[in-house]
Protein backbone atom coordinates (compact mmCIF):
# COMPACT_ATOMS: atom_id res chain seq x y z
CA UNK A 1 0.00 0.00 0.00
CA UNK A 2 1.38 3.37 -1.01
CA UNK A 3 1.47 6.70 0.81
CA UNK A 4 0.00 9.51 -1.29
CA UNK A 5 1.44 12.49 0.54
CA UNK A 6 4.59 13.14 -1.50
CA UNK A 7 3.63 11.96 -4.98
CA UNK A 8 3.66 14.30 -8.00
CA UNK A 9 0.90 14.50 -10.63
CA UNK A 10 1.54 12.28 -13.63
CA UNK A 11 -0.50 14.36 -16.09
CA UNK A 12 -2.78 17.37 -16.37
CA UNK A 13 -5.89 15.21 -16.88
CA UNK A 14 -8.40 15.70 -14.06
CA UNK A 15 -10.26 12.44 -13.35
CA UNK A 16 -13.93 12.80 -12.48
CA UNK A 17 -15.34 11.83 -9.08
CA UNK A 18 -18.84 10.55 -8.29
CA UNK A 19 -20.21 10.52 -4.75
CA UNK A 20 -22.36 7.38 -4.32
CA UNK A 21 -24.72 6.98 -1.36
CA UNK A 22 -27.46 4.64 -0.19
CA UNK A 23 -29.77 6.30 2.35
CA UNK A 24 -32.86 5.74 4.44
CA UNK A 25 -34.40 8.21 6.91
CA UNK A 26 -31.35 10.47 7.15
CA UNK A 27 -33.08 13.87 7.06
CA UNK A 28 -31.17 15.06 10.16
CA UNK A 29 -27.76 14.39 8.61
CA UNK A 30 -28.01 14.29 4.83
CA UNK A 31 -28.10 18.03 4.13
CA UNK A 32 -24.74 18.54 5.84
CA UNK A 33 -23.13 15.66 3.96
CA UNK A 34 -24.35 16.75 0.53
CA UNK A 35 -23.83 20.49 0.96
CA UNK A 36 -20.21 19.92 1.96
CA UNK A 37 -19.62 17.48 -0.89
CA UNK A 38 -21.34 19.35 -3.72
CA UNK A 39 -18.47 21.80 -4.56
CA UNK A 40 -15.89 19.00 -4.67
CA UNK A 41 -17.48 16.18 -6.69
CA UNK A 42 -18.52 16.00 -10.32
CA UNK A 43 -21.60 13.89 -9.70
CA UNK A 44 -23.82 12.89 -6.80
CA UNK A 45 -25.67 9.57 -6.96
CA UNK A 46 -28.24 8.84 -4.23
CA UNK A 47 -30.24 5.63 -3.92
CA UNK A 48 -33.03 5.74 -1.35
CA UNK A 49 -34.17 2.42 0.11
CA UNK A 50 -37.51 3.44 1.61
CA UNK A 51 -37.30 6.70 3.55
CA UNK A 52 -40.45 7.92 5.30
CA UNK A 53 -39.10 11.30 6.43
CA UNK A 54 -37.74 14.25 4.45
CA UNK A 55 -34.68 12.41 3.09
CA UNK A 56 -35.99 12.17 -0.47
CA UNK A 57 -36.64 15.92 -0.78
CA UNK A 58 -33.13 16.73 0.46
CA UNK A 59 -31.51 14.17 -1.84
CA UNK A 60 -33.35 15.44 -4.90
CA UNK A 61 -32.05 18.97 -4.33
CA UNK A 62 -28.44 17.84 -4.62
CA UNK A 63 -28.36 14.60 -6.60
CA UNK A 64 -27.52 14.41 -10.29
CA UNK A 65 -28.83 10.84 -10.26
CA UNK A 66 -31.55 9.80 -7.81
CA UNK A 67 -33.47 6.54 -7.53
CA UNK A 68 -35.89 5.06 -5.04
CA UNK A 69 -35.75 1.28 -4.71
CA UNK A 70 -37.38 -1.30 -2.48
CA UNK A 71 -35.00 -2.47 0.24
CA UNK A 72 -33.28 -5.55 -1.30
CA UNK A 73 -32.43 -7.17 2.03
CA UNK A 74 -28.70 -6.57 1.52
CA UNK A 75 -26.54 -3.49 1.92
CA UNK A 76 -24.17 -4.81 -0.75
CA UNK A 77 -26.94 -5.18 -3.33
CA UNK A 78 -28.09 -1.61 -2.66
CA UNK A 79 -24.52 -0.29 -2.63
CA UNK A 80 -23.62 -2.01 -5.89
CA UNK A 81 -26.76 -0.61 -7.52
CA UNK A 82 -25.54 2.91 -6.69
CA UNK A 83 -22.16 2.10 -8.26
CA UNK A 84 -23.87 1.00 -11.47
CA UNK A 85 -25.45 4.46 -11.77
CA UNK A 86 -22.16 6.39 -11.45
CA UNK A 87 -20.39 7.88 -14.47
CA UNK A 88 -17.23 9.24 -12.81
CA UNK A 89 -13.75 7.77 -13.21
CA UNK A 90 -13.70 7.26 -9.43
CA UNK A 91 -16.35 6.77 -6.77
CA UNK A 92 -16.38 8.21 -3.26
CA UNK A 93 -18.47 6.22 -0.76
CA UNK A 94 -20.21 8.08 2.07
CA UNK A 95 -23.20 7.20 4.24
CA UNK A 96 -25.96 9.63 5.17
CA UNK A 97 -24.57 10.11 8.68
CA UNK A 98 -21.06 10.93 7.44
CA UNK A 99 -19.39 14.02 6.03
CA UNK A 100 -16.04 15.53 5.07
CA UNK A 101 -15.77 19.08 6.37
CA UNK A 102 -12.09 19.84 5.78
CA UNK A 103 -11.27 21.77 2.62
CA UNK A 104 -7.77 20.33 2.86
CA UNK A 105 -9.18 16.80 2.91
CA UNK A 106 -11.22 17.45 -0.22
CA UNK A 107 -8.18 18.95 -1.91
CA UNK A 108 -6.09 15.88 -1.06
CA UNK A 109 -8.73 13.54 -2.47
CA UNK A 110 -9.05 15.41 -5.75
CA UNK A 111 -5.30 15.88 -6.20
CA UNK A 112 -4.55 12.24 -5.41
CA UNK A 113 -6.61 10.92 -8.31
CA UNK A 114 -4.14 12.28 -10.83
CA UNK A 115 -1.03 11.03 -9.04
CA UNK A 116 -0.97 7.26 -9.49
CA UNK A 117 -3.00 4.73 -11.41
CA UNK A 118 -5.31 4.12 -8.46
CA UNK A 119 -7.47 1.08 -7.72
CA UNK A 120 -8.62 2.54 -4.39
CA UNK A 121 -7.83 5.05 -1.67
CA UNK A 122 -8.08 4.08 2.00
CA UNK A 123 -9.24 7.01 4.16
CA UNK A 124 -9.46 7.53 7.94
CA UNK A 125 -12.99 7.36 9.35
CA UNK A 126 -13.57 9.01 12.72
CA UNK A 127 -16.54 7.69 14.71
CA UNK A 128 -17.90 10.39 17.01
CA UNK A 129 -19.33 8.85 20.18
CA UNK A 130 -21.80 10.08 22.79
CA UNK A 131 -20.58 12.52 25.46
CA UNK A 132 -21.09 10.00 28.27
CA UNK A 133 -19.03 7.33 26.52
CA UNK A 134 -15.61 6.62 27.98
CA UNK A 135 -14.17 6.56 24.44
CA UNK A 136 -14.82 9.99 22.92
CA UNK A 137 -13.78 9.04 19.38
CA UNK A 138 -12.80 5.95 17.41
CA UNK A 139 -10.59 6.18 14.31
CA UNK A 140 -10.10 3.48 11.70
CA UNK A 141 -9.05 3.24 8.02
CA UNK A 142 -11.38 2.07 5.28
CA UNK A 143 -11.42 1.89 1.48
CA UNK A 144 -13.68 4.79 0.44
CA UNK A 145 -12.48 5.99 -2.99
CA UNK A 146 -12.82 3.28 -5.65
CA UNK A 147 -12.01 3.13 -9.32
CA UNK A 148 -15.28 2.93 -11.25
CA UNK A 149 -14.84 -0.54 -12.67
CA UNK A 150 -17.30 -3.48 -12.83
CA UNK A 151 -14.79 -5.78 -11.12
CA UNK A 152 -14.91 -3.66 -7.94
CA UNK A 153 -18.11 -4.52 -6.09
CA UNK A 154 -19.30 -5.11 -2.51
CA UNK A 155 -20.40 -8.34 -0.86
CA UNK A 156 -22.02 -9.10 2.51
CA UNK A 157 -25.60 -8.41 3.57
CA UNK A 158 -24.82 -6.07 6.48
CA UNK A 159 -21.17 -5.15 6.82
CA UNK A 160 -20.61 -4.90 3.10
CA UNK A 161 -16.99 -5.46 2.16
CA UNK A 162 -15.16 -4.36 -0.97
CA UNK A 163 -11.49 -4.95 -0.20
CA UNK A 164 -11.32 -8.45 -1.73
CA UNK A 165 -12.46 -7.21 -5.11
CA UNK A 166 -10.12 -4.22 -4.88
CA UNK A 167 -7.11 -6.45 -4.20
CA UNK A 168 -8.08 -8.77 -7.06
CA UNK A 169 -8.46 -5.80 -9.41
CA UNK A 170 -5.14 -4.31 -8.28
CA UNK A 171 -3.32 -7.61 -8.75
CA UNK A 172 -4.78 -8.10 -12.22
CA UNK A 173 -4.16 -4.54 -13.46
CA UNK A 174 -1.10 -3.41 -11.50
CA UNK A 175 -3.04 -0.44 -10.12
CA UNK A 176 -2.27 0.94 -6.69
CA UNK A 177 -4.06 0.93 -3.31
CA UNK A 178 -2.97 3.91 -1.21
CA UNK A 179 -3.66 5.46 2.17
CA UNK A 180 -4.61 9.13 2.18
CA UNK A 181 -5.01 11.26 5.31
CA UNK A 182 -8.36 12.85 4.41
CA UNK A 183 -10.74 12.36 7.33
CA UNK A 184 -14.38 11.26 7.12
CA UNK A 185 -16.55 12.06 10.15
CA UNK A 186 -19.18 9.44 11.11
CA UNK A 187 -21.91 10.48 13.56
CA UNK A 188 -23.97 7.29 13.64
CA UNK A 189 -22.58 6.06 16.98
CA UNK A 190 -23.20 9.37 18.78
CA UNK A 191 -26.98 8.97 18.91
CA UNK A 192 -28.88 8.61 22.22
CA UNK A 193 -29.12 4.99 23.34
CA UNK A 194 -32.78 4.52 22.35
CA UNK A 195 -32.10 5.80 18.83
CA UNK A 196 -29.02 3.58 18.56
CA UNK A 197 -31.07 0.51 19.46
CA UNK A 198 -33.79 1.44 16.97
CA UNK A 199 -31.25 2.05 14.21
CA UNK A 200 -29.31 -1.19 14.61
CA UNK A 201 -31.91 -3.73 15.74
CA UNK A 202 -33.02 -4.25 12.13
CA UNK A 203 -29.59 -5.68 11.34
CA UNK A 204 -29.62 -8.46 13.93
CA UNK A 205 -31.30 -11.16 11.84
CA UNK A 206 -29.17 -10.37 8.77
CA UNK A 207 -25.99 -10.62 10.86
CA UNK A 208 -27.14 -13.82 12.56
CA UNK A 209 -27.69 -15.39 9.15
CA UNK A 210 -24.20 -14.41 8.00
CA UNK A 211 -22.65 -15.63 11.26
CA UNK A 212 -24.42 -18.99 11.00
CA UNK A 213 -23.64 -19.46 7.30
CA UNK A 214 -20.19 -17.96 6.72
CA UNK A 215 -17.96 -18.46 3.70
CA UNK A 216 -15.23 -19.74 6.02
CA UNK A 217 -14.06 -19.56 9.64
CA UNK A 218 -12.40 -16.16 9.13
CA UNK A 219 -15.76 -14.73 8.14
CA UNK A 220 -17.46 -16.55 11.04
CA UNK A 221 -15.14 -14.78 13.49
CA UNK A 222 -15.69 -11.43 11.76
CA UNK A 223 -19.47 -11.75 11.85
CA UNK A 224 -19.33 -12.91 15.48
CA UNK A 225 -17.51 -9.68 16.29
CA UNK A 226 -20.06 -7.58 14.36
CA UNK A 227 -23.04 -9.42 15.86
CA UNK A 228 -21.53 -9.01 19.32
CA UNK A 229 -21.21 -5.27 18.67
CA UNK A 230 -24.92 -5.03 17.81
CA UNK A 231 -25.83 -7.04 20.93
CA UNK A 232 -23.63 -4.68 22.96
CA UNK A 233 -25.37 -1.61 21.52
CA UNK A 234 -28.77 -3.17 22.29
CA UNK A 235 -27.62 -4.16 25.82
CA UNK A 236 -28.26 -7.83 25.15
CA UNK A 237 -25.31 -8.45 27.41
CA UNK A 238 -25.55 -12.20 27.95
CA UNK A 239 -25.75 -12.87 24.21
CA UNK A 240 -22.85 -10.49 23.58
CA UNK A 241 -20.71 -12.10 26.31
CA UNK A 242 -21.33 -15.57 24.88
CA UNK A 243 -19.94 -14.45 21.51
CA UNK A 244 -17.02 -12.49 22.96
CA UNK A 245 -15.99 -15.44 25.15
CA UNK A 246 -16.18 -18.06 22.41
CA UNK A 247 -15.11 -16.60 19.05
CA UNK A 248 -11.73 -17.45 17.52
CA UNK A 249 -9.69 -14.27 17.99
CA UNK A 250 -6.82 -15.68 15.92
CA UNK A 251 -9.09 -15.42 12.89
CA UNK A 252 -9.53 -11.63 13.36
CA UNK A 253 -7.16 -8.89 12.30
CA UNK A 254 -5.25 -7.38 15.27
CA UNK A 255 -7.35 -4.20 14.98
CA UNK A 256 -10.65 -6.11 15.08
CA UNK A 257 -9.39 -8.43 17.81
CA UNK A 258 -8.50 -5.41 19.97
CA UNK A 259 -11.90 -3.79 19.45
CA UNK A 260 -13.70 -7.06 20.17
CA UNK A 261 -11.74 -7.48 23.41
CA UNK A 262 -12.68 -3.90 24.31
CA UNK A 263 -16.35 -4.71 23.82
CA UNK A 264 -15.88 -7.97 25.72
CA UNK A 265 -14.35 -6.16 28.71
CA UNK A 266 -17.16 -3.58 28.80
CA UNK A 267 -19.81 -6.29 28.48
CA UNK A 268 -18.25 -8.27 31.33
CA UNK A 269 -18.22 -5.13 33.49
CA UNK A 270 -21.93 -4.66 32.80
CA UNK A 271 -22.48 -8.25 33.99
CA UNK A 272 -20.22 -7.66 37.03
CA UNK A 273 -17.90 -10.43 35.82
CA UNK A 274 -14.56 -8.84 36.63
CA UNK A 275 -12.57 -12.05 36.06
CA UNK A 276 -13.72 -12.16 32.42
CA UNK A 277 -13.24 -8.41 32.10
CA UNK A 278 -9.61 -8.71 33.19
CA UNK A 279 -9.00 -11.56 30.73
CA UNK A 280 -10.19 -9.30 27.90
CA UNK A 281 -8.16 -6.39 29.29
CA UNK A 282 -4.96 -8.46 29.43
CA UNK A 283 -5.46 -9.40 25.78
CA UNK A 284 -6.01 -5.75 24.85
CA UNK A 285 -2.72 -4.75 26.46
CA UNK A 286 -0.96 -7.64 24.75
CA UNK A 287 -2.29 -6.75 21.31
CA UNK A 288 -1.62 -3.02 21.57
CA UNK A 289 -0.08 -1.49 24.71
CA UNK A 290 -0.19 1.98 23.13
CA UNK A 291 -3.98 2.34 23.41
CA UNK A 292 -5.09 4.13 26.63
CA UNK A 293 -8.47 2.38 26.76
CA UNK A 294 -6.72 -0.90 27.66
CA UNK A 295 -5.23 0.67 30.80
CA UNK A 296 -8.48 2.46 31.62
CA UNK A 297 -10.66 -0.67 31.48
CA UNK A 298 -8.02 -2.63 33.41
CA UNK A 299 -8.00 0.07 36.08
CA UNK A 300 -11.77 0.08 36.42
CA UNK A 301 -11.90 -3.74 36.57
CA UNK A 302 -9.20 -3.85 39.25
CA UNK A 303 -10.97 -1.21 41.34
CA UNK A 304 -14.24 -3.10 41.09
CA UNK A 305 -12.30 -6.16 42.29
CA UNK A 306 -11.14 -4.10 45.34
CA UNK A 307 -7.55 -3.74 44.08
CA UNK A 308 -7.72 0.03 44.46
CA UNK A 309 -4.07 0.97 44.32
CA UNK A 310 -3.35 -1.23 41.29
CA UNK A 311 -6.46 0.15 39.64
CA UNK A 312 -5.38 3.71 40.34
CA UNK A 313 -1.96 3.09 38.81
CA UNK A 314 -3.64 1.78 35.65
CA UNK A 315 -5.87 4.87 35.46
CA UNK A 316 -2.85 7.13 35.80
CA UNK A 317 -1.15 5.26 32.97
CA UNK A 318 -4.31 5.57 30.87
CA UNK A 319 -4.21 9.36 31.21
CA UNK A 320 -0.52 9.54 30.35
CA UNK A 321 -0.91 7.40 27.23
CA UNK A 322 -4.08 9.26 26.24
CA UNK A 323 -2.13 12.51 26.10
CA UNK A 324 0.90 11.21 24.23
CA UNK A 325 0.95 13.46 21.16
CA UNK A 326 3.72 11.43 19.50
CA UNK A 327 1.64 8.38 18.71
CA UNK A 328 -1.59 7.57 16.87
CA UNK A 329 -4.45 6.63 19.19
CA UNK A 330 -7.52 4.98 17.75
CA UNK A 331 -9.65 5.00 20.91
CA UNK A 332 -9.28 8.42 22.52
CA UNK A 333 -10.47 8.45 26.13
CA UNK A 334 -12.96 11.07 27.34
CA UNK A 335 -10.74 12.96 29.83
CA UNK A 336 -13.64 13.99 32.08
CA UNK A 337 -14.77 10.39 32.60
CA UNK A 338 -11.16 9.44 33.31
CA UNK A 339 -10.95 12.22 35.92
CA UNK A 340 -14.17 10.97 37.52
CA UNK A 341 -12.65 7.53 37.98
CA UNK A 342 -9.45 9.02 39.38
CA UNK A 343 -11.59 10.78 41.99
CA UNK A 344 -13.33 7.51 42.86
CA UNK A 345 -9.98 5.73 43.21
CA UNK A 346 -8.47 8.45 45.40
CA UNK A 347 -11.58 8.56 47.57
CA UNK A 348 -11.40 4.78 48.04
CA UNK A 349 -7.79 5.14 49.23
CA UNK A 350 -8.64 8.14 51.45
CA UNK A 351 -6.36 10.46 49.48
CA UNK A 352 -8.53 13.48 50.30
CA UNK A 353 -6.04 16.06 49.05
CA UNK A 354 -5.94 14.48 45.62
CA UNK A 355 -9.72 14.03 45.58
CA UNK A 356 -9.99 17.80 46.00
CA UNK A 357 -7.38 18.48 43.29
CA UNK A 358 -9.09 16.27 40.71
CA UNK A 359 -12.56 17.57 41.64
CA UNK A 360 -11.39 21.15 41.06
CA UNK A 361 -9.87 20.18 37.72
CA UNK A 362 -13.10 18.46 36.70
CA UNK A 363 -15.04 21.68 37.35
CA UNK A 364 -12.89 23.62 34.90
CA UNK A 365 -14.71 24.05 31.59
CA UNK A 366 -11.54 23.59 29.54
CA UNK A 367 -9.24 21.62 31.78
CA UNK A 368 -5.61 21.94 30.69
CA UNK A 369 -3.83 18.60 30.33
CA UNK A 370 -0.66 20.05 31.87
CA UNK A 371 -2.53 20.71 35.13
CA UNK A 372 -3.83 17.14 35.21
CA UNK A 373 -0.40 15.76 34.40
CA UNK A 374 1.04 17.79 37.26
CA UNK A 375 -1.53 16.38 39.67
CA UNK A 376 -0.85 12.88 38.38
CA UNK A 377 2.90 13.28 38.92
CA UNK A 378 2.25 14.36 42.52
CA UNK A 379 0.06 11.32 43.07
CA UNK A 380 2.59 8.96 41.49
CA UNK A 381 5.30 10.29 43.81
CA UNK A 382 3.02 9.69 46.80
CA UNK A 383 2.25 6.14 45.69
CA UNK A 384 5.95 5.42 45.18
CA UNK A 385 6.75 6.71 48.66
CA UNK A 386 4.11 4.44 50.15
CA UNK A 387 5.18 1.39 48.16
CA UNK A 388 6.54 -0.34 51.25
CA UNK A 389 3.20 0.23 53.00
CA UNK A 390 0.51 -0.41 50.38
CA UNK A 391 -2.50 1.85 50.54
CA UNK A 392 -5.71 -0.06 51.02
CA UNK A 393 -9.34 0.88 51.34
CA UNK A 394 -10.33 1.37 54.96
Amino acid sequence: MNDMQNQKPASTYRPTLSLCMIVKNEEENLEKCLSLARPHVDEIVVVDTGSTDGTVDIAKRYADVFEEIEWPGSFSVARNHSLELASGDYILILDGDEYIDSQEAWKKIRNSLGVLDIAALVLPVKNLLSENNVVSADMFWQERVLRNHPDIRYHGSVHNQVMESIWAHAEQTGRHIARLDAEIIHTGYSLPEEEMVQKYETRVELLKAEYENPRDEVYRAYYAYQLGLIYYIMRRNEAAAELFNSLDYDKLTPENAFYTRLLGAQTAQRLNDMDSALVHCNEMLRINPKEPVGYYLTGVSLMRSSFFKDGLLMLLQAYNVNNDADQFIRFVINPKILLEHLIIACRSLHLSEHVKIFEDLLKEEDCESDKVKGAIRMLQVLLAQNESEPLEKV
